[in-house]
């Protein structure tokens, strides 16, 4: 006798409802699963990124602000030459006692003798061989972080840890040009450690511990963890042979004490201040960052197994004349696999076996298209500026990426216009945040209005938007143009912060276009944002097209 004669008809129905079930929940599962958990694992990968790149902007603004006061100081003594050296000790012992981050503020002589030191610290001694002289007297100069030597046993240091440095100098000339003096600034490292904590508590609340790291240009650690500090990064860590750490990238990296989910952002300085060459390194453990993937898996898994039980069993219970029910659930059961297009499971009351299952199906179902949708959800979150309401960069990238090749097949061009705000740092500063917002979603509003049906503008950055545009090769630069007068017009145009009080900021626009002026997305979006840094350059509030002398100028 085969063993086919001796397997029972209940058995091959089970056998057969086990093997659908089980197929479907794992075609569906790992469908699910690899949707989601790419999704989820570069949600988390641009969340650390975000906010290593906080914290970079943070040190760059803190110097650069630190730098501005040196500036602004030496061009007042420039200009007033006959203060005392007691009102410059008055001036440079409120400006420390204003900002807690300067240990040590002194004006030296053309000769290198500190004349004024706050505290009454160094004065009269000769540090014409110290960097903080024999670089500043040259011009701006930005020292990086370092251990003083004159000053370690001279200022207060409760904590008794090593004090550090940073130093800004600039000189004060005469009107023949000739040098009068130095100004010279000795930062206090423990701002950074201050900026540092205060990322950390933003982020406290976060799925997932960050711990961040900065590395001076040497590779060396400057701030991080205690036994961190000062040992070489190769110490610490192995990066991957494509990791680079002069640009914006994150990977999964083996560290000493495991593997690390690692964002890098270089730090680029801001205005006057050109920066140092740090590095901000932001790490989460492996486990800690992609624990939702893990759930997630581990959820599709406990399902699909309870699934497969409970259809399992109540298949054992079919009889023969259920076969015609059971084939139509089995084909239902077959089309959820792709889910695609209207799926529909049929009600069977033949028994109340068969109709648990087609409501099980059913059920489902509905969990997987509600997992759909919540994908499709994340990649709207994903790609959407969360003020404005606009597209964010990362659409603008993956749009630029399917509409270069498309407008290559219809023989269109593609135009790219940098828009920026003059003046919003003014709004910020005078009129605060809150009115900023507003502005940039006032504005956000008008540029909407401004764009034509198909075509797309995006917030990219702060103050900086994107549109895009398609017309012939022809037709291309006149609309352009003409957008962009219209741009700077709708900028321009004051806008209601609350309380009575308007905001108004200016506008310049650069633009480039495909394929004439770049050869793919990246080269036409950088040829663009230099024609707006040539727009500003000429003098805000214009529409500059660009040229390759303007790209030569950036």
């Amino acid at each position: 006798m085969s063993v086919n004669k001796r397997i029972s008809l209940k058995t091959r129905f089970t056998l057969l409802i086990v093997a659908l079930v089980a197929g479907a929940v794992v075609l569906l599962g790992a469908l699910v699963y690899q949707l989601s958990s790419e999704y989820i694992r570069a949600s988390i990968a641009r969340s650390v990124l975000e906010r290593a790149e906080h914290m970079a902007q943070q040190l760059d603004q803190n110097m650069s602000a630190r730098v501005q006061e040196v500036l602004l100081l030496t061009n007042v003594y420039s200009a007033n030459q006959t203060l005392s050296e007691a009102v410059i000790r008055s001036q440079l012992e409120q400006i420390q006692d204003q900002y807690s981050v300067a240990s040590w503020i002194g004006f030296l002589d053309a000769e290198g003798v500190v004349r004024v030191g706050t505290g009454g610290i160094l004065e009269g001694a000769n540090i014409s061989h110290r960097p903080v002289y024999r670089f500043g007297r040259r011009g701006l100069w930005v020292g990086d972080v370092h251990e003083p030597e004159l000053l370690a046993t001279l200022l207060p240091n409760p904590s008794g840890e090593p004090i550090k440095f940073v130093d800004v100098a600039a000189p004060v000339f005469r009107g023949d040009g000739e040098l009068h003096a130095v100004l010279a600034m000795h930062l206090s490292w423990e701002w950074a450690e201050n900026i540092m904590q205060r990322v950390f508590d933003a982020a406290r609340n976060d799925n997932y511990p960050i711990e961040f790291f900065v590395i001076a240009q040497n590779k060396t650690v400057l701030l991080g963890a205690e036994t961190a500090i000062g040992k070489p990064l190769s110490e610490l860590v192995t990066l991957a042979s494509a990791t680079r750490l002069n640009r914006r990238n994150w990977d999964i990296q083996q560290w000493q004490d495991g593997k690390y989910l690692t964002g890098i952002v270089p730090t680029e300085g801001t205005g006057e201040y050109s920066g140092l060459g740090w590095t901000i390194i932001a790490r989460v453990p492996v486990s800690a960052a992609f624990e939702p993937v893990t759930t997630l898996q581990q959820r599709i898994a406990t399902l699909g197994l309870l699934l497969v039980v409970i259809f399992g069993s109540i298949g054992w219970f079919f009889s023969a004349r259920f076969s015609a029910p059971l084939i139509r659930l089995a084909k239902a059961a077959d089309a959820i696999k792709s889910l695609t297009g209207k799926v529909d499971v049929p009600n069977e009351n033949a028994s109340p076996e068969l109709s648990n299952l087609s409501q099980s199906l059913n059920q489902l179902l509905k969990r997987l298209q509600m997992q759909r949708q919540e994908i499709d959800d994340l990649e709207d979150i994903v790609h959407t500026d969360p003020l404005t309401g606009l597209p964010n960069r990362a659409f603008l990238d993956e749009y630029l990426s399917h509409a270069i090749p498309e407008a290559e097949r219809a023989n269109l061009a593609i135009g790219v216009m940098f828009i920026d705000f003059d003046g919003f740092k003014e709004v910020n500063d005078k009129l605060g945040h809150h009115a900023g917002d507003l502005l940039l979603k006032r504005v956000a509003t008008r540029l909407k209005n401004v764009v034509r049906a198909g075509d797309v503008v995006a917030r990219v950055g702060g103050d900086e938007f994107v549109m895009v545009v398609k017309a012939g090769g022809g037709e291309v630069e006149p609309l352009m143009k003409g957008l962009g007068g219209r741009i700077i017009e709708e900028v321009s145009r004051p806008v209601n912060a609350g309380e009575k009080v308007e905001a108004k900021v200016g506008g310049s626009v650069g633009a480039a276009w495909w394929p004439y002026q770049g050869k793919d997305a990246q080269q036409i979006l950088k040829n663009a944002d230099a024609a707006l840094y040539q727009a500003k350059r000429e003098g805000k509030g214009r529409y500059v097209l660009y040229t390759v002398h303007a790209g030569d100028e950036d």
